[in-house]
């Protein structure tokens, strides 16, 4: 990539949906171990990467972000701290601008953070002219979150460890999920701290998730171990829940460490009717699962 030429990418980082999760297990240093059925989800944020060389005094990384959802951007951004990991590993002399329209909710158990950060990684080498290997990949995704890994691949897994244990699921079945995000938040170290409390033991039987589905017991597998807990503490995700109960889905589930909830109608009109009963300041977002990461394009200017 000869010359001073700016270049410039636009890809699409989609949110994921915890359909089970259950904690199995806590590491000496305090990471939880889970085993968890995750799918990506067609709820998306955009995010533009520019780079160009960089010139003196100029920061090796800028980041902003806008749209519906107040996220801050900066530095501590993790879109941005994986864009510097690209360029510190390898060595690029170009400087990168992300620019991202947030519509994923933050505080949400979305992963929409992670998903941005994962875009970033799988962008970047590419607009900078180098590969990074993928077990290095892996490495560097995992330094971000837990989540990141899921989302390099961003197809439906079973998730072990503390959530970058990934199996892929082919041929993941189509569904009608709404997923309702009230106006209250929680910080996931909030709620690991506070939620698991009503679990007697973390070392109990794992459910095989891949044999639920093999069996077309899906609907089944829709459990959070941290569910109890937030519904005790925070009355916005109770609600939901039994607001989307009453609107006829088949099975609902809290999101990761919350606050979305998740429902499964049986058709998309049961769905979108049970959106259309939604309101303000609850978000309602009728979604569709992804098999697969959706394509970014590039261009040279």
């Amino acid at each position: 990539m000869g010359g001073g030429k700016a270049r410039t990418a636009v890809g699409r980082a989609p949110a994921k949906v915890n359909l089970h999760l259950a904690v199995t297990g806590r590491r000496s240093d305090g990471y939880h171990l889970l085993n968890s059925l995750m799918v990506p989800v067609s709820l998306c944020d955009t995010v533009a990467i520019e780079v160009a060389r960089r010139r003196s005094g100029r920061r090796m990384v800028t980041c902003s972000v806008e749209g519906p959802e107040r996220v801050g951007g900066g530095p501590s951004n993790l879109a941005a701290r994986a864009a510097r990991a690209v360029i510190e590993e390898t060595s690029s002399p170009r400087a990168a601008h992300i620019r991202i329209v947030k519509r994923i909710p933050w505080g949400a158990g979305l992963g929409g953070g992670s998903s941005d950060a994962a875009l970033v990684l799988k962008m970047l080498p590419a607009l900078l002219g180098v590969r990074i290997a993928a077990p290095r990949m892996r490495e560097i995704a995992l330094s971000l979150g837990a989540d990141v890994p899921f989302f390099l691949a961003c197809r439906p897994a079973v998730a072990g460890g503390i959530g970058e244990d990934l199996v892929a699921i082919t041929g993941f079945p189509r569904l009608s999920l709404m997923v309702v995000v009230p106006e209250r938040r929680i910080e996931t170290a909030w709620a690991y701290a506070n939620a698991l409390k009503s679990l007697t033991s973390y070392h109990r039987t794992s459910t095989d998730i891949r044999l639920q589905l093999r069996r077309g017991r899906l609907a089944a597998l829709f459990h959070n171990d941290l569910e109890a807990g937030i519904r005790s503490l925070v009355p916005d995700v109770d609600r939901l829940v039994r607001q989307l109960e009453a609107a006829g889905a088949r099975a609902t589930v809290m999101s990761g460490s919350g606050s979305a909830v998740v429902g499964l109608f049986d058709t998309p009109v049961q769905r979108d009717a049970a959106g259309a009963s939604i309101a303000a300041p609850d978000k309602a977002y009728a979604v569709e699962v992804l098999r697969g990461r959706p394509r970014e394009h590039g261009t040279v200017g």
